[in-house]
């Protein structure tokens, strides 16, 4: 199964990427992109993973953040890349 990330998630990922940088300098960002990227291999790899919000989507986390997505076709959409602490049923209303 392959994926694709949407235009808001990509954005979202670019203001963490933005936010990391300025916080924690580009180490602390090349430590924290490898960990989401392979945790979205991983998901990718088993789909089944995740919990399952509304049945219309599911999100898994890194332990930072939470990726919701949904499955058209044989293809994983990752729709938001949020901070953990982000209630995904209140964020990403209307995606």
């Amino acid at each position: 199964m392959s994926f694709r990330l949407t235009r808001d998630a990509q954005q979202e990922l670019t203001e963490v990427r933005r936010y990391t940088v300025q916080r924690w300098e580009q180490e602390q960002l090349t430590k924290y992109l490898q960990n989401l990227c392979g945790t979205v291999e991983l998901q990718v790899e088993f789909p089944g993973q995740g919990s399952v919000w509304e049945r219309a989507y599911a999100a898994f986390c890194t332990e930072t953040a939470c990726f919701s997505h949904r499955v058209e076709g044989k293809q994983q959409v990752i729709f938001a890349a949020l901070h953990q602490r982000v209630l995904p049923t209140v964020y990403i209303q209307g995606r």
